[in-house]
This record gives structure tokens, sequence and C-alpha cells, in this order.
């Protein structure tokens, strides 16, 4: 029984750690910035970018979502990535390279447009 009791009282703390590494939203003190979109020797769409943290506390990860859009701007594929840096410092940025691995061939021609947004942000641990 007090073991029970026990593993309850660790698990229950470890949720409650977790949950708060996430409990301020940082996402809108983050500037993207998108660089020339390019195909790579696979043929598939590349949207690179970079990421500046204008908060002022450091953030350990960061995760961007991408979406391609047609000319009726109905989304034809997302994806997610994380950044290439964790731990990024207030006033710093670092890259991202988000790739559409079923934007291939003459689906290439359907998109018009797309989009790059933070979507995850953990605050860095002390």
């Amino acid at each position: 029984m007090k073991k029970a009791i026990y593993i309850s009282l660790v698990l229950t703390s470890f949720l409650l750690l977790s949950v708060s590494v996430y409990s301020d939203d940082y996402s809108s003190e983050i500037i993207v910035e998108l660089k020339p979109d390019y195909n790579c020797a696979a043929d598939h769409l590349h949207i690179p970018g970079m990421i500046k943290n204008k908060s002022n506390v450091t953030l350990g990860k960061v995760k961007v979502e991408g979406r391609a859009y047609d000319e009726n701007g109905n989304v034809i594929s997302s994806t997610t990535s994380w950044v290439d840096s964790v731990n990024i410092a207030p006033g710093k940025t670092t890259t991202f390279d988000l790739e559409f691995l079923d934007i291939t061939g003459s689906v290439h021609n359907k998109v018009k447009s797309y989009d790059v947004k933070v979507i995850e942000v953990e605050k860095a641990l002390p």
C-alpha cells in the first residue's frame, strides 16, 4: 500500500513538473523569418528559415509548422519540425528547415503559397 502511494506521488510530481514547462506561451515572443524555398535531391519541397527569441527567458525547444496551399487557399500539405538549436537565449536566433515529403513532382506546381508558425515552445529548465 505504501509503495503504491509513493509511486502515485512520484508520478504526480513528475506530471506537475512537465506541465510547468509549458505553462507560459512564448510563441508570440518569437519572430519567424523565411528564406527562399528549394527542392532537395529527392525533389521534396523545403522551406528554410530562422527564428529569433524576443522574450526575456531562454527557450528550451521550439517547434514550427509549415503549411502549403493551393490557388484556392486549401491546404495541400503540412509538416512540423523542431528548430536546430535548444536553449535559445533572449535575442538569439536559430534556423529550421521544413521538409514536405509528400510535395514532389507535379504537386510542386499546385503550391501557390505557404506559411510557417510556431506551434510549441518549451522554456529552458533552470
